[in-house]
């Protein structure tokens, strides 16, 4: 499900609460609205309000911490690609037929996981590893014959190695879809039980009903980010390729 309708769905739920909790006051006896009755019902929804607030805090904490982990994958994968280029190159003659092959590896990924910069239409990530596993092979096929060379093959080989698992790591984060939907449903229903509760209590004007609107907005938002935090390849929020971008210009080069 989309990050829009996720947060959709949050507003219409919790605001819903509150005009349950309007709808149902009109219903209750006198007594059940009582100031003793009032303090007791609102002891407990600040303690379910405590505990929303910690499970939405942790879910915040933990997309965020893989938005920056995918980021800074992003990130090494570039440098890495720059780095095995520039080996090459300082390898020799020898070593250029196989300079365009990882460039051209860059390029599909940058396809595969940026498709609305591409022009190419890449679809598939098969052909992407393929190559990257190609690259690795003809770099172990190279004859080094001192030891500067052997040295650059060795850290090439080294590099492509740490690309091909990043790689691989990056095709399970696009693929796997973001954050469970359940872990978000018990959060959203502990608010809007507490939207209903402050409602059943509340004097009806437009004045609360504004408040307890503008309240289930701002929750339905914070919903909308931790669900495009957890899919950091996807969405609003997409990491940008420009660290790509700037190795694909970057390599080649003499």
């Amino acid at each position: 499900m989309h990050a829009y309708q996720i947060a959709t769905l949050s507003f219409l739920g919790i605001f819903g609460g509150a005009l349950a909790g309007f709808l149902i006051q009109g219903f209750l006896p006198h007594h059940h609205l009582s100031g003793e009755s009032k303090g007791v019902v609102h002891l407990g929804a600040g303690l379910i309000a405590t505990l929303a607030a910690l499970i939405l805090g942790l879910l915040v904490s933990s997309t965020k911490a893989t938005y920056d982990e995918t980021e800074s994958l992003v990130n090494e994968m570039s440098a890495s690609y720059a780095h095995v280029d520039r080996l090459l190159a300082n390898y020799g003659a020898e070593a250029d037929p196989i300079r365009p092959v990882l460039r051209g590896s860059l390029e599909k990924m940058l396809n595969i996981i940026w498709p609305e910069e591409s022009k190419s239409g890449e679809k598939s990530p098969l052909q992407t590893r393929m190559e990257l596993e190609h690259v690795d092979r003809r770099i172990s096929l190279l004859n080094a014959t001192d030891q500067y060379q052997q040295e650059l093959k060795s850290n090439a080989l080294h590099l492509v190695d740490d690309i091909i698992q990043k790689r691989w790591l990056l095709q399970e984060i696009v693929m796997g879809g973001g954050i469970s939907f359940i872990l978000l449903v018990f959060p959203v229903l502990f608010i809007a039980f507490i939207t209903l509760i402050y409602a059943l209590y509340a004097p009806r004007n437009l004045t609360v009903a504004a408040a307890l609107l503008c309240c289930s907005l701002c929750i339905a938002i914070a919903v909308f980010l931790i669900s495009e935090l957890s899919s950091p390849l996807q969405g609003t929020l997409k990491i940008s390729s420009k660290p790509l971008q700037i190795a694909i210009n970057q390599m080649g080069m003499e």
